[in-house]
């Protein structure tokens, strides 16, 4: 079965926005809670955890893993008593 003109597409411009040093999904479901709370809170995200972000650009399951865990902890911090 061919693969269809927008699939293409969609490959090639994935393709053309990975970087040398690619993070697999085990590596950024490890480091994103972490990613998450920094994010929360305003603080700088370090140089090591900024690949995290690239990849949940690339990846539909990581960045829905990291949505659920936005709302989680948003809820939490909403919550939480000053």
């Amino acid at each position: 079965m061919p693969l269809e003109r927008q699939h293409v597409q969609t490959l090639l411009s994935q393709v053309s926005r990975t970087c040398d040093e690619e993070l697999d999904c085990g590596d950024c479901l490890a480091a994103i809670a972490e990613f998450v709370e920094l994010e929360l809170v305003g603080a700088e995200v370090p140089e090591a955890l900024q690949r995290i972000r690239h990849h949940l650009e690339m990846c539909p399951e990581c960045a829905e893993e990291y949505e659920v865990l936005y709302a989680v902890f948003s809820s939490l911090a909403i919550d939480a008593p000053l």
